[in-house]
């Protein structure tokens, strides 16, 4: 009876009632409405029923955006890699060092692989293409990795996120100069096609996946938008293990 009252809710505003009157139609939509008064609960079905569709079509939605990238998103042999190596479950974090939130994503992601023995994790750096200083960064995080490796790559990433004011060109090679590197190798190095080439793969990939602006976390079954802690972080991996 509810799911019929629904249907003819929907109806009512429908070329269906054509053949009515004016009057027949005034008079459907009243004892409709009265119905309704009398039935609220019928309303509010049939919104949790809509909204239940909804998410499940955009759960379906993310798990076949996953699958359909899931070699650039899990395999690209130049992405920083931490955690462990053949983990069952990958955490794939994507940054910009600009961004609100950065600084607490990125923590909470190598918070939870420190913490997993079982997690591997991957860094993806994801500059807004917009903001020069996000580029700027982003160039500079993959100079350092190309030129000095993962460990001075993490603590390049933390350099670039307690960074203070602009991140020009003297900023840059205070970080460089502190991790013992030649700031004008790494300028040079920031430079150089590749990187431009991997941070517009990175672009694109974020934009097929429909992430948004970085922060943005994945898991290999899960789109995970914006900044989250490390305890949801926790959970969404054992999720994916009970998933398996």
């Amino acid at each position: 009876m509810k799911a019929l009252a629904v249907l003819i809710l929907l109806a009512a505003g429908s070329p269906a009632l054509a053949g009515l009157t004016a009057d027949e139609r005034a008079a459907f939509r009243a004892e409709l409405r009265a119905y309704l008064l009398d039935h609220p609960e019928v309303i509010r079905e049939a919104l949790e029923g809509a909204e239940a569709r909804r998410m499940e079509r955009h759960v379906t939605s993310d798990l076949d955006l996953i699958a359909a990238h899931a070699d650039e998103l899990f395999h690209a042999p130049d992405d920083w890699t931490g955690g462990t190596p053949e983990g069952d479950v990958t955490l794939v974090s994507f940054v910009d060092y600009r961004a609100e939130g950065a600084a607490r994503a990125l923590d909470a992601a190598l918070e939870t692989a420190a913490e997993d023995g079982r997690l591997r994790l991957v860094v993806k750096d994801a500059p807004d293409p917009g903001n020069p200083e996000s580029l700027r960064a982003a160039r500079f995080a993959q100079a350092v990795l190309r030129l000095a490796g993962p460990d001075a790559y993490g603590t390049a990433q933390a350099g670039l996120l307690a960074a203070k004011g602009p991140l020009d060109r003297a900023a840059l090679d205070r970080i460089a100069a502190a991790l013992g590197l030649d700031p004008a190798a790494v300028a040079a190095r920031m430079d150089a096609p590749d990187i431009a080439t991997k941070l517009a793969g990175t672009q694109a990939l974020a934009e097929a996946l429909d992430l948004g602006p970085a922060p943005a976390q994945v898991l290999n079954r899960t789109l995970v938008r914006g900044d989250v802690p490390a305890v949801a972080l926790s959970r969404m991996v054992e999720a994916m293990r009970r998933k398996k």
